[in-house]
């Protein structure tokens, strides 16, 4: 799992958005609950303007954060919610 997670971070950081979002996908196929990469795809989907895609990611997010009861996180993922409705709503 470990040079998954590197690879994709390394096709992140090259550039190469589409490869990096494969791999990702792939990683959350064979472990679906891993919060951190749910996070990495929501942020690498905002930046590519998927709108739709990083919300299903960040409400898993979410709901991870409300299982722990981590408030801070919650917050924070909320708060990304609510900018991906402004933006979608200025459209």
């Amino acid at each position: 799992m470990t040079d998954l997670l590197h690879r994709a971070d390394l096709h992140e950081r090259d550039g190469m958005v589409f490869k990096a979002a494969d791999v990702w996908k792939h990683v959350l196929k064979l472990e679906p609950k891993r919060t951190e990469v749910h996070e990495r795809l929501a942020s690498l989907y905002e930046r590519m303007d998927l709108r739709p895609e990083a919300r299903e990611h960040l409400e898993s997010v979410a709901e991870h954060y409300v299982v722990l009861c981590d408030v801070d996180g919650l917050v924070r993922t909320m708060e990304r919610l609510q900018v991906l409705h402004t933006r979608n709503q200025a459209r």
